[in-house]
């Protein structure tokens, strides 16, 4: 059931395995003949430094791959120096994670607008008074998307001979499913009141995550605010633009969203490979969730393991291009397809 709530997409899954497709278009164009005595793959993410440029992408569910939860993900995360962006809906309480981090670590936290907006600025002041040091709103889950997967499954659970049907509710089980868990989400928000809402309640660094077009990208940028690009890993909307394509629509239309804010990027990540892709085109930050819950079924060296295989791979890659620091990465070092 675990491994089903983690790898559950919106309706056929047909966004969640383009999300990992997609990034397979972009090819490499390596420059040989460049002199590397080593490779430097530290970045600095929403005013931080980190030692690589990805991360640990907000997922919720951490206590159904390990008893321990996500405070074995903050332990890894310290150990090996890279961001942990904690979701609200971790199975282990804002204060647990805090009291797992490692010295002079830095967590950011992920928050939904629940309906209680009372509630939700209860919780961001406390995520700030417990020291975490950043914050993404996620915007595209105003409406849970129709998880059939989920569906399936409650289905094959069900007891009785009503095989998981409901004669009294003609639309029971047709959305959301088991892997949705959280309350009503506040749906008044325009840019607007969102961005001043938040920043009456904090000046840290902001991300707005699930942007999916160049335009939201640019608001983004107009508020003063980071874009996180992302399709809430192929969950919500069938059919929801890849990162990527996202990523290429800015450099289409408004290549000053990458001077002047922090693009982070996640959905498809599997390999070092794809990091070094999104890097070359403008991401700060790359996340990575679902792999992450996946390695967190083998405990904190599970995860250590994980984050060391990225890092080696990031290193590879960026060996083979010829550049020794992510700055040095640009469009210039990968193939964009016309079309996709």
């Amino acid at each position: 059931i675990s491994f089903l709530v983690f790898k559950a997409g919106a309706d056929a899954e047909i966004t969640s395995n383009w999300n990992r497709i997609s990034w397979q278009a972009i090819r490499f164009r390596p420059r040989i003949l460049k002199p590397l005595n080593c490779v430097n793959i530290s970045t600095t993410l929403l005013d931080t430094p980190f030692s690589a440029p990805f991360f640990i992408s907000p997922a919720g569910g951490g206590k159904l791959a390990n008893r321990s939860g996500e405070v074995l993900l903050t332990k890894a995360a310290a150990k090996h120096g890279i961001l942990h962006f904690v979701c609200n809906n971790a199975g282990c309480t804002q204060q647990e994670i805090a009291d797992a981090r490692g010295p002079d670590q830095v967590l950011y936290w992920q928050i939904y607008a629940m309906k209680d907006l009372a509630g939700t600025e209860r919780e961001i002041k406390q995520a700030i008074a417990s020291g975490y040091k950043g914050f993404a709103l996620t915007v595209d889950a105003i409406h849970v998307g129709k998880r059939e997967r989920d569906m399936r499954l409650s289905i094959a659970t069900s007891e009785g001979d009503s095989n998981g049907l409901n004669d009294d509710d003609e639309d029971s089980g047709l959305s959301g499913g088991i892997s949705v868990s959280r309350l009503a989400v506040y749906s008044d928000f325009d840019w607007i009141t969102a961005i001043k809402w938040l920043r009456q309640i904090t000046n840290l660094p902001i991300a707005i995550k699930g942007v999916q077009c160049w335009e939201d990208a640019a608001l983004c940028m107009h508020h003063g605010v980071h874009p996180w690009l992302s399709n809430h890993g192929g969950r919500q909307l069938e059919g929801a633009p890849s990162a990527v394509e996202t990523l290429l629509e800015i450099h289409q239309h408004c290549p000053a969203v990458f001077d002047k804010s922090d693009v982070i990027v996640d959905g498809g990540i599997t390999r070092g490979t794809d990091i070094v892709k999104a890097l070359a085109l403008g991401a700060k930050g790359v996340g990575l969730g679902r792999a992450f819950l996946y390695a967190l079924v083998f405990g904190e060296v599970g995860i250590s393991r994980a984050i060391r295989i990225l890092q080696l791979e990031v290193e590879t890659a960026m060996r083979l291009l010829g550049v020794a620091s992510i700055n040095e990465l640009s469009p210039s070092h990968v193939s964009m397809p016309g079309s996709f």
